[in-house]
């Protein structure tokens, strides 16, 4: 323990290319290691630990040197207004006080650092234990171990050879350890020994490892039974803040909660739940997700193992960056569409087999723009009520829309043919529809799991199986048009062109358009709805507004509709059918694309449209064009039509 905490002293008092504005952290950091360590060193105003007390009287002299600095930087200013303090620190170590004058002052001294430079000591929210389990098997497993007893496959060449790489099993170590301590490692690294600076990772990645190490000595069954005895006492919620656990050490929280649990074997159950029961029970950040996997993908494609490197990619996207894309481009759709884009480079790099160095730049840039993606996320000013109510009338307006012109549209067909009794199938239709996508969400919140594979494969599915229906009911409405009598055919062939088989087309259509949308809204508006607690209000107004919008867009759709000539009413019908399935086509092979079902071959220089399901590869073109073609072969078919009836 002395070993592991004498090298980040040497770090943070010695290393040159830390520069002035870190000098705060530095003596926040020294400060904090002076109070947790003190009791090590001296006990009822008598030295127990002779080395440990020489060395709180030179971290002592270094933070009075460091302030020095720090006040020089400053231009003469003790800006935090802790010089007395820490001379009265320093004194009180010389005169071996008690072992609790020294930590309390030491606590003064640090929490005026980070009130006054505003230091941040511990993450948003608690990590997750899945996703800070891939950042430390990356980072940290090399020399540590899988399981962080030290005993990675690096420690043995590692140079120097010693210290040995931290062992945190060791209960003693672990007392005077705090993510917050941990944090402080991980970034500055310890100078002199193999221990390497990670200010390359992130911050949250920083923070994932730090309170994932003070996870791995305890148990599953551990932190089970810690979590029951911790309930049935009900403490204080202090115990679980995430600001109390980053910055408190294993030690300082057994002496807390002893007081509730005075058996020793129940306090160390209750931290075990503590350290790694609440790490558990978080949801998994879907960015950190995506970055991890990316990782893991750039390792597999080094190793030469491409197939494994092709599945990571794919679940990157799927188990990761989607899950976070609802809330994204709930806030910047189009910065959203550019990094989904970077996915698909990235995962069609991979599977061509290019270049290393190809890949490393693609990963590079998606690592940026995630990083981006967080900051976008994290912004608290984007989350005002009225961004938040006009983003959750934007979402169903947009999403609404799409499947509202199919129903509206089949519905004014139908009006005008006479047909009144089929327009309840097509009600049927998309209220089913809307049934089966709250059920579906339902589902995939309790009963069952939908992974990110089965989501886009049931989405691309749903979406070509919808392009078609939508195609054959276009080409039915761009046929009539060659009827010269319009209303001889109402009185004639109603009942031949309704048929049982043309009813069930305007239920499958009126269901598959509206099922596609509503299962994707709800995701959307759950993104929007956990995003901010204080704006939830706004999404009910929002979506509310959004709705009544809605209703004023598809009611004005179908008044114009009935009032315009009637082969212009069945040209603009066709159109806006042919269109939709055009959409469709293009975004049913893109899910599946993004599934890892269809191969992904990019076409360059074309633009990405999202909103026309254009998608620059080769597959989802290939699909669009046969739509194209399609709709040519339609037209030269009914400008025929004459000629076809002249010759009868």
């Amino acid at each position: 323990m002395r070993i592991f905490f004498c090298g980040l002293f040497l770090l943070l008092t010695n290393s040159t290319s830390l520069q002035a504005a870190d000098e705060p952290k530095r003596l926040v950091a020294l400060v904090d290691y002076i109070g947790g360590d003190y009791r090590n060193a001296v006990e009822g105003a008598k030295i127990v630990n002779q080395i440990e007390y020489d060395e709180m009287l030179e971290f002592a002299t270094r933070s009075l040197e460091i302030f020095k600095q720090l006040k020089a930087n400053e231009g003469g200013r003790d800006t935090a207004g802790i010089e007395k303090d820490l001379q009265a620190l320093a004194s009180h170590i010389k005169e071996k006080s008690g072992e609790k004058v020294v930590p309390d002052l030491a606590q003064q001294i640090k929490e005026r650092l980070i009130a006054t430079y505003k230091i941040v000591t511990h993450p948003k929210t608690l990590p997750d234990v899945e996703t800070a389990k891939v950042v430390y098997i990356q980072n940290c497993a090399q020399c540590h171990g899988a399981t962080g007893r030290g005993d990675g496959s690096d420690a043995a060449t590692m140079r120097p050879r010693e210290p040995r790489p931290a062992n945190f099993h060791d209960k003693d170590l672990m007392a005077g350890l705090s993510p917050f301590k941990a944090f402080n490692t991980t970034t500055f690294g310890i100078q002199g020994t193999g221990m390497p600076n990670f200010s390359a990772l992130s911050e949250a990645d920083r923070w994932q490892a730090a309170f994932y190490v003070l996870s791995l000595r305890f148990s599953l069954q551990q932190s089970s039974a810690g979590k029951t005895l911790f309930e049935a006492k009900k403490p204080a919620r202090q115990f679980t803040d995430v600001a109390t656990l980053a910055t408190t050490t294993d030690g300082e929280l057994t002496e807390k909660l002893s007081a509730l649990f005075p058996a020793k074997e129940e306090s160390e159950k209750v931290l075990a739940y503590l350290r790694r029961g609440l790490l558990e029970e978080r949801k998994p950040d879907p960015l950190l997700r995506a970055r991890a996997y990316l990782g893991e993908a750039l390792d597999f494609y080094r190793q030469g193992k491409k197939q494994e490197a092709y599945q990571r990619s794919v679940d990157a996207y799927l188990d990761g960056f989607e899950l976070a894309e609802p809330a994204l481009f709930a806030k910047d759709a189009s910065f959203g569409r550019e990094l989904e884009s970077r996915f698909t480079e990235f995962r069609s790099s991979i599977r061509r087999g290019d270049d290393i160095t190809r890949i490393r730049e693609l990963h590079s840039q998606l690592e940026t723009r995630l990083a981006r993606a967080a900051e976008i996320l994290r912004d608290d000013d984007a989350a005002s009520g009225t961004y938040t109510l006009f983003n959750a009338a934007l979402i169903i307006l947009r999403e609404g829309l799409e499947a509202a012109l199919i129903v509206s549209a089949i519905i004014a067909v139908l009006k005008t043919t006479g047909a009144v009794e089929a327009i309840r199938y097509v009600h049927l239709g998309w209220g089913l529809a809307l049934v089966s996508g709250l059920l579906t969400w339902a589902m995939a919140q309790t009963v069952i799991t939908v992974s990110g594979a089965q989501r886009e494969i049931i989405e691309g599915f749903t979406s070509i199986f919808a392009a078609l229906v939508l195609f054959s009911v276009s080409y039915w409405l761009i046929s009539k048009i060659e009827a010269k009598k319009w209303q001889q055919y109402i009185q004639h062939k109603v009942q031949e062109a309704l048929t049982v088989r043309r009813v069930a087309a305007f239920v499958g259509v009126s269901f598959l358009a509206v099922y596609r949308e509503a299962f994707e809204t709800v995701l959307f508006y759950q993104a929007l709805w956990l995003q901010s607690p204080s704006t939830q209000n706004f999404v009910i107004c929002g979506l509310l507004v959004g709705l009544a919008l809605l209703a004023v867009v598809v009611w004005s759709i179908f008044k114009l509709g009935l009032k315009i000539p009637l082969r212009l009413f069945f040209g603009i019908s066709s159109a806006l059918l042919y269109l939709l399935a055009f959409v469709f086509a293009g975004d049913g092979i893109k899910n599946i694309q993004a599934a890892g079902w269809f191969s992904e071959t990019p076409v360059q220089h074309l633009p990405r449209i999202p909103v026309l399901g254009i998608y620059p590869t080769v597959e989802t073109l290939s699909a669009q064009g046969v739509i194209a073609l399609a709709l040519i072969f339609a037209l030269l078919w009914v400008a025929k039509g004459p000629a076809r009836a002249n010759t009868r």
